[in-house]
């Protein structure tokens, strides 16, 4: 079954929409290189609609199979790609992965992307994320500002952690 998912997908190259919806369909049934291969099709084509959803869905998927490096990648192209949608959130995830490594000054700029990106589901967890992050670095001035406008944000979940937090900070 495979075979023909990834025959389809050679043969549907030029087809950016098949291409990522191959991606999701691959990805869904666990075909990590069929997906990647469909998803890149997709990004080759830069198209702007799909290019940025497919790297934004590869960065998932490749951060999900411990391919840290190429979901990097992935992220830095759905950011770059400047896409409203799927820019800012890809920089927010960007943003988790280079925490993780301890990349501390990337993480600042990508959580910083999501958060200017200004989208109401995104922003107030960045703002939250980011104010974690300088916490944990002893940054308690910046993180109470990060916290702050989080909690400004009225965002129901992201504001009353980043309440919860602000309050620890005390």
């Amino acid at each position: 079954m495979k075979a023909f998912w990834r025959a389809r997908a050679a043969a549907q190259c030029h087809d950016p929409s098949a291409a990522y919806n191959l991606g999701q369909t691959l990805s869904e049934q666990g075909d990590v290189e069929g997906a990647r291969s469909a998803y890149q099709q997709a990004i080759d084509s830069k198209d702007p609609e799909y290019a940025p959803a497919a790297a934004f869905q590869l960065g998932i998927l490749l951060g999900r199979n411990d391919d840290i490096e190429g979901a990097k990648d992935a992220y830095r192209h759905a950011v770059n790609s400047g896409h409203p949608e799927h820019s800012p959130v890809a920089a927010r995830n960007l943003g988790h992965l280079y925490k993780r490594q301890d990349r501390y000054r990337q993480a600042v700029a990508a959580y910083q992307i999501a958060i200017d990106s200004g989208r109401p589901d995104v922003a107030p967890w960045a703002m939250l994320y980011l104010g974690n992050l300088l916490s944990s670095y002893v940054n308690t001035t910046d993180a109470r500002a990060a916290y702050k406008l989080a909690v400004e944000s009225g965002h129901p979940e992201a504001a009353r952690q980043a309440a919860k937090r602000l309050a620890d900070l005390a």
